[in-house]
């Protein structure tokens, strides 16, 4: 159990890890192509999905419950979310508003 907890820690912050790459590319995205965000975000989340079904396809060739594995990993990918989400959508805000100066 006690080496479980460790998997999922360890899955954990490797999602996190990944979801901190995925802000970055997302902002540079809305800073330089602001068109192209929905492209890239499919693009990042198609790299999440696959990084929790290498998680859960190859957990069992670890020392850790596959299971622990996955829900770290889910963990990880998905509560970074809820800051980066509110950073974004606060750039894509300053962004427009910049824009709206510049038409009036």
């Amino acid at each position: 159990m006690q080496s479980d907890i460790f998997g999922a820690a360890l899955a954990f912050a490797a999602g996190a890890g990944l979801a901190a790459v995925n802000y970055l590319i997302s902002r540079r995205v809305l800073q330089k192509a602001p068109d192209k965000y929905a492209a890239a975000h499919v693009a990042e989340q198609s790299i999440q999905v696959l990084f929790l079904v290498v998680l859960f396809v190859f957990g069992d060739r670890t020392g850790w419950d596959r299971l622990w594995l996955t829900a770290g990993g889910c963990l990880g990918v998905t509560v970074p979310m809820l800051w980066t989400t509110r950073k974004l959508v606060r750039l894509n805000d300053s962004l427009h508003r910049k824009e709206d100066s510049d038409n009036g």
